[in-house]
């Protein structure tokens, strides 16, 4: 998998690259998982309806980090303020997540925010839900193409 180009970033660690029937078990081991969602996704009304489906399969709290109106992605916030909570061990929304899944931010602005969180909270579950791969995350999905990427969340919803 291609690693993106930033002369920075050193990797100790990757991401496991897998599918939806492991990401399905991964969630479903989850006592109080927490999706933080970005513009691609809030912008993306296939993508958005997918998520709304995946929170309320996986009983998932949503934090959108996005310009939003509506109510079914949980409550906005900055990313920042999220990984901030996240790096803390302090609650989000109410709860202290043991599974954290980005979604819809750019890989980059994912990338940087989990290499924080996989030095402060390494018992926390790291995933990046992205059509592109990203290493920092504990499981991520392979790069791929926009359709194959709604098939993969498609599968994780059961449709």
């Amino acid at each position: 998998m291609p690693l993106p180009k930033d002369p920075t970033l050193i990797y100790t660690d990757k991401a496991e690259v897998t599918r939806a029937p492991v990401l399905k078990m991964v969630f479903r081991r989850a006592n109080d998982p927490l999706m933080i969602v970005g513009p691609r996704a809030v912008e993306d009304e296939e993508w958005r309806e997918l998520l709304v489906k995946l929170c309320e399969e996986f009983r998932m709290s949503a934090v959108c980090t996005a310009p939003y109106r509506g109510k079914d992605l949980g409550r906005k916030m900055g990313i920042v303020e999220a990984a901030t909570l996240l790096q803390r061990d302090a609650p989000v929304l109410g709860v202290h997540p043991d599974l954290v899944v980005f979604t819809g931010s750019r890989t980059d602005v994912t990338d940087r925010v989990l290499q924080g969180l996989r030095h402060a909270r390494p018992d926390l579950v790291k995933v990046s839900l992205n059509p592109e791969y990203c290493p920092s995350a504990d499981y991520s999905l392979p790069t791929m193409k926009r359709e194959q990427f709604l098939q993969e969340l498609k599968a994780l919803v059961g449709i």
